[in-house]
């Protein structure tokens, strides 16, 4: 009789211990990117005339923090990355909080010109509630104000439908750009 309540306590704690357990970290990102051609540059006036590859044209005034400009010519190519990211993650007991972080970089004197600049965003959210469908979500964010959307992807719909009430989730949010110029290719 004790051997079977022994068993029966063991099997009750390994149910217990699966069904609570937290749900894989979701990522969810994408790239955009998009090439136009230098069309003209005025160096005195910071004016590049851009062609984009729907063949609509655009002047664009850059600031003096656009080093090297003056390498910059007809034929160009300029490319544009932009990356959004989510990481959403359940958060460790006593991590809850929210910070953010900026970096960015530019070309060197002499080098092409390019630069590069990110952020990321972090946030711990209470879960309040949770749509069975996993389709609605209810929160607090860190400024103690009550929010709730719509979960349209399926794999966000499946992480949700693992949260319960009173759940602590880290939301990490990051984007970042990048530009830089290619000479063009020579013979066209």
């Amino acid at each position: 009789m004790k051997r079977t309540n022994l068993f029966a306590f063991a099997f009750l704690v390994s149910l217990i211990a699966a069904c609570s357990k937290a749900p894989d970290p979701l990522e969810i990102s994408g790239v955009i990117e998009i090439q136009a051609t230098v069309v003209a540059v005025d160096a005195t006036d910071r004016t590049l005339v851009l062609r984009g590859p729907q063949g609509n044209e655009m002047a664009l005034r850059v600031g003096p923090d656009v080093r090297n400009l003056a390498q910059v010519e007809a034929g160009d190519t300029l490319s544009v990355s932009y990356y959004t990211g989510y990481l959403i993650s359940m958060a460790e007991p006593g991590q809850a909080g929210s910070d953010a972080e900026i970096a960015a970089s530019r070309a060197e004197e002499g080098e092409r010109p390019g630069a590069i600049v990110g952020a990321t965003m972090r946030a711990t959210v209470e879960i309040l509630s949770v749509e069975d469908d996993g389709k609605a979500v209810s929160f607090r964010d860190t400024d103690g104000r009550i929010r709730s959307i719509q979960v349209r992807r399926e794999d966000a719909q499946n992480f949700v439908r693992q949260l319960s009430q009173g759940d602590l989730v880290d939301i990490r949010y990051s984007e970042a750009i990048a530009v830089n110029v290619e000479p063009a290719e020579s013979g066209s």
